[in-house]
């Protein structure tokens, strides 16, 4: 394949480095859009061959140098601290309207699992990003990607305390989670991007395995061979430390889980499921 080049959004993040990673596996000319080049996510982006470009979302005329001379673009939502849900909103939009300007080709952007999620932070907003892109017409794709196995690096550290590992969350123990990793979001962004007339106008659920924080604590115990817990944070503790976030968790404690890895698995052949995952990403440290 001729060398192609790719503008990624939020291409130092969690699922944005994996899509970047996957993109420079598969012969793409990487941009990674971010707001610190002097960071160490973007110096470890650079180390992997990826160029990165620093661009103010809320400005259109960064957002264009960015995109310009870009064969497609790949957004992953803007973080919450970014005004919260409106400052992914507004960026995300922004971003919609300055590919429809530039013309580029494929766009791909990376939504969430949001039905019924109408007025909840986070995934509200890429509700009104997805209708933006409807009203645009653009030649783009939308993946839908589950709840990220990553956060338990980045979030949702596994405590260990007297030998026993603790998982803690906002969400009964038995809720079950459609789960996914940065690297099959990364895998199924190359695999559209390698067959675009596959993909065009479709909206592809991302999941690849489903389970309860009990579930992936008896796992983790297993695999790292220690006693293990799951346990539910109380709500008044987020309300009372994160209070935008209430709506988020009362929405996960009660969205039935999207099971089918049906899509996932035409994108990439074998998910990896969280064992597999797990295996590689927590069990090591949590040996020790």
């Amino acid at each position: 394949m001729a060398s192609r080049t790719i503008t990624v959004f939020g291409g130092t993040g969690t699922a944005g480095g994996g899509v970047v990673r996957a993109l420079l596996q598969d012969g793409w000319t990487v941009r990674a859009v971010t707001r610190d080049e002097t960071g160490d996510k973007a110096k470890a982006a650079r180390a992997l061959g990826a160029e990165t470009v620093t661009a103010d979302m809320e400005d259109r005329s960064a957002l264009r140098r960015a995109i310009e001379g870009a064969d497609a673009v790949y957004l992953s939502g803007a973080s919450l601290q970014d005004r919260w849900d409106i400052g992914q909103a507004v960026q995300g939009i922004m971003v919609a309207e300055t590919v429809r300007e530039v013309g580029t080709g494929h766009f791909i952007y990376q939504s969430a699992q949001a039905a019924g999620s109408r007025g909840v932070l986070s995934v509200g907003s890429k509700r009104a990003v997805e209708e933006r892109i409807a009203e645009l017409h653009l030649d783009a794709t939308v993946l839908r990607p589950a709840w990220f196995m990553d956060n338990f690096l980045n979030y949702f550290p596994i405590t260990q305390n007297d030998g026993t590992l603790t998982i803690a969350m906002a969400l009964p123990t038995d809720v079950q989670l459609a789960l996914i990793c940065a690297e099959d979001i990364g895998r199924a962004a190359a695999a559209v991007l390698a067959s675009p007339d596959n993909w065009r106008g479709r909206e592809v659920d991302l999941v690849a395995d489903v389970g309860s924080t009990a579930q992936m604590a008896a796992i983790v115990g297993e695999l790292a061979g220690k006693p293990a817990t799951a346990v539910e944070v109380p709500m008044a503790a987020i309300e009372e430390h994160w209070p935008q976030g209430v709506d988020l968790y009362t929405w996960l404690a009660t969205k039935p889980a999207e099971n089918d890895t049906g899509a996932l698995t035409a994108l990439v052949g074998s998910p990896i499921d969280f064992r597999a995952w797990a295996e590689k990403h927590l069990a090591p440290t949590l040996r020790g």
